[in-house]
């Protein structure tokens, strides 16, 4: 399953120390996402705190141990991404209604 995580880090990070400590975090967390063959896509907006992934979580028990300490320092959305061939698919299949 494919999921778009978008984050948005605490307004409360302002301490150079806390920053610094944040930096590494995320670093820490995409480093093992893209070890673990888990990250498709990412990247943060420029000029502010926020930014996104698309990982590839097997089940909703790895989505959970590939997200769970995120939510310690960052608003955390999360929707299944599904793709255009699956959705062309879907529209075939089920028609609307008259």
């Amino acid at each position: 399953m494919r999921l778009y995580v978008g984050f948005t880090a605490f307004q409360t990070f302002i301490d150079p120390a806390d920053i610094g400590r944040l930096r590494a975090k995320v670093g820490e967390k995409v480093q093992a996402w893209q070890e673990a063959g888990k990250l498709e896509t990412g990247g943060i907006f420029a000029g502010n705190r926020k930014g996104f992934v698309v990982l590839n979580a097997a089940s909703e028990e790895e989505a959970f141990e590939l997200l769970g300490d995120l939510a310690d320092f960052a608003v955390v959305e999360t929707y299944p991404v599904v793709s255009f061939e699956t959705l062309g698919k879907f529209f075939a299949e089920n028609p609307p209604s008259s």
